[in-house]
């Protein structure tokens, strides 16, 4: 976040660097309306990657250069960095998070590609857990964090405050020297595996529900899903996924037998079955990893607020860090610095994730690359090949929405990647001439547009909103 100039205070103003950045801009060929027009396309991103080249378009032994950066105001073309974490990039997390709402809505209602007979089909949206390693403080049901003294090595184990939802003592551990830090870190390793065998365990225990075997289920049935991994305060990795039957043929009907209150016992039944080797344990005696006791497993059967609500809670966490402030957001080079200001809890799993790296068990894991991770190697957001569309399509519809609309049918839209238009061969030739804006002045002018057009956009919805509520 950029330090606001306090324009009451002169001292402030004169004495800030970034006022010789902003009169160099205005100065500038183009001045502040060409920035504002480049940061604009790019999304407003907070560190855009600044590209130097050009666009050629070959029609056999033909070429023209239809695009070129030199022609540009600062002689570089700003491309939004993409990133998902709300931490680093709130304007291209929230791209993010609303491709990820169409993702699954897309599943549940169709569209995007997806057959509307999608909202018949048995769907539900389930969340789980990781078992206990060892007592945190929490908010507890009754109010207080752990009403209810228990013993352990080191003394007794209590507390009785009333925390507030944004308390930095929730999900640390009672008592630190007895959680087991190495049982959390190996969880998180090994709960992409662990998932892989629910999703068989659940088609499994619908086979044995409908009293049909294990080799016919897989005939008759096919499990489609969409899950989004999330990290508890306590350092530990719990999924929530939307899951919905489909007929295997698609173009039959799904059985009868096959319905939502099927789907629900089903998930519960495989879920207190299912367990998985931790990762990098092999042989008899490998260690095994199951979910916690803690499972929601909620039907979806409102076709347009129920599924709707689905989609935009699975959204909501596909943006989310390991860590609350993005301290973690990028992979660690060494050891954690001790200067990093960050939660006793997050930094011991840190330690034992770079711990566990140095063992020679793990080194085919490279647990050390994902120690900023708290030691989960997986994806946040992943699916099943028919569940939905895909990210990659929702971006190419996006890019060919823009382009018609700001430069017609024949418009230009470099992004790097060699395509054909209209029977020619586009070729793009781009060099990376670094990351983020050029000047602290630059970045603070556009942190400003990105929070001017978030207040339009929102003041936008709700003059909408409220002529709706009118009418209504």
């Amino acid at each position: 976040m950029v330090r606001p100039v306090r324009l009451d205070d002169p001292s402030s103003v004169l004495g800030d660097p970034r006022i010789d950045d902003i009169v160099a801009r205005i100065g500038a060929p183009g001045g502040y309306p060409a920035f504002e027009e480049a940061v604009r396309r790019a999304g407003c991103c907070r560190r855009p990657v600044r590209l130097r080249g050009r666009v050629t378009r070959v029609d056999g032994t033909a070429s023209r250069v239809v695009f070129d950066t030199e022609e540009l105001s600062d002689r570089v073309l700003l491309k939004a960095c993409g990133s998902r974490r709300e931490t680093l990039c709130p304007p291209c997390a929230s791209v993010y998070r609303a491709d990820a709402f169409q993702l699954v809505a897309a599943g549940l209602r169709g569209g995007k590609g997806i057959p509307q007979s999608v909202t018949s089909r048995p769907a539900a949206l389930v969340t789980l857990t990781a078992p206990s390693f060892g007592p945190v403080h929490r908010r507890g049901n009754h109010g207080t964090c752990h009403r209810r003294p228990r013993r352990c090595p080191h003394g007794v184990l209590t507390c009785a405050t009333r925390h507030g939802a944004h308390d930095r003592l929730l999900g640390q551990a009672l008592c630190p020297a007895c959680y087991d830090y190495e049982a959390a870190v190996l969880f998180n390793l090994s709960v992409s595996e662990l998932w892989r065998r629910t999703s068989i365990y659940i088609l499994r225990a619908l086979g044995e529900l409908a009293g049909i075997s294990v080799r016919q289920i897989g005939r008759i049935v096919r499990l489609s899903y969409v899950k989004v991994v999330e990290f508890q305060r306590r350092g530990s990795v719990h999924v929530h996924a939307v899951l919905r039957l489909d007929a295997r043929d698609d173009e039959a009907e799904l059985p009868a037998v096959f319905d939502v209150a099927l789907l629900v016992q089903a998930v519960a039944l495989a879920v207190r079955r299912v367990h998985a080797p931790v990762a990098g344990d092999r042989g008899p005696d490998a260690r095994r990893v199951h979910w916690g006791p803690q499972l929601e497993v909620a039907p979806i059967t409102e076709v347009e607020n129920g599924r709707a609500r689905a989609a935009a809670y699975l959204a909501k966490y596909s943006t989310k860090s390991s860590d609350g402030r993005g301290l973690l957001d990028h992979q660690l080079r060494g050891e954690l610095p001790d200067q990093v200001d960050l939660a006793p809890q997050l930094r011991r799993l840190v330690e034992e994730a770079w711990a566990l790296g140095a063992q020679e068990r793990y080194s085919e894991l490279h647990v050390r690359a994902w120690a900023h991770a708290l030691g989960f190697r997986g994806h946040f957001a992943t699916k099943s090949r028919r569940y939905s569309t895909t990210f990659g399509v929702l971006r190419g519809l996006r890019r060919e929405w823009r382009v018609a609309r700001e430069n017609g049918p024949s418009g230009v839209a470099p992004d790097g990647a060699d395509q054909m238009h209209g029977g020619e061969l586009e070729i793009g030739e781009w060099e990376v001439k670094g990351m983020g804006y050029a000047t602290r002045g630059d970045a603070w002018l556009a942190e400003g547009l990105a929070r001017r057009l978030t207040d339009a956009r929102r003041s936008s919805f709700e003059d909408r909103a409220c002529a709706w509520r009118s009418v209504a």
